[in-house]
């Protein structure tokens, strides 16, 4: 069930309006192509160019919205949920834990806030050799996206769909050639865009682990 709401969550999907919009050009774009058939095609073309690219930006910032920067990375005020997230026994993180307390304390007897204490104190702590100790040190938490996977599904059973209610009816009225041409060629596209999502992901993991190696 949880894996089922992955794949259709509406509210994984960033700036859902984008990909709207583009799908809406390439209806009403398809629809003049069609219907009236203009002798001149260079202003078709360059609204499917605008539907595409209108899809390509929503590709661009739908990966980038899920980006995440890991906790271990951001700023931090506070020594045990620091501690707390390294791969080491109890023993040692009570240990490294007191011995950053007492670090921040003299450095509040110093004049520091205790706020600024404790960040400098955890920070002179952020070190490769330190950070090899944490459970999850990649500096970026990728989505797995798995909503892209439950839509694609949708577009192309809609697709289907359409296509056998053209055949029941026997009908070859022009909009249900236009719906599902815009529906198989979104989810053909979505599918794409999920493998080039998952190809950033793998280069962005290698050159992430080559930069802390």
């Amino acid at each position: 069930m949880n894996l089922w709401r992955k794949a259709f969550s509406l509210g994984d999907i960033r700036y859902g309006w984008l990909l709207i919009v583009s799908m809406a050009m390439c209806v009403a774009f398809f629809y003049c192509d069609r219907y009236y058939d203009p002798d001149d095609q260079s202003w078709l073309s360059a609204g499917y160019a605008m539907a595409f690219a209108t899809a390509v930006l929503w590709g661009a910032l739908n990966y980038i919205g899920h980006i995440r920067l890991n906790a271990m990375y951001r700023k931090q005020n506070d020594i045990r949920a620091y501690v707390g997230q390294l791969a080491m026994s109890e023993d040692d993180k009570a240990e490294l834990r007191n011995y950053l307390e007492d670090y921040a304390a003299d450095l509040t007897e110093q004049g520091k806030s205790k706020e600024e204490a404790t960040a400098e104190a955890i920070s002179q702590f952020k070190v490769k050799e330190l950070l090899s100790l944490s459970k999850n040190t990649a500096l970026f938490q990728l989505h797995a996206h798995y909503y892209m996977i439950g839509w694609i599904a949708v577009a192309l059973v809609l697709a289907v769909l359409t296509e056998m209610t053209r055949w029941l009816m026997d009908s070859n009225a022009l909009w249900f050639m236009i719906v599902e041409a815009v529906f198989a060629a979104y989810g053909a596209g979505l599918f794409g865009l999920f493998v080039v999502y998952k190809l950033l992901d793998a280069f962005i993991h290698r050159k992430l682990n080559d930069h802390l190696s």
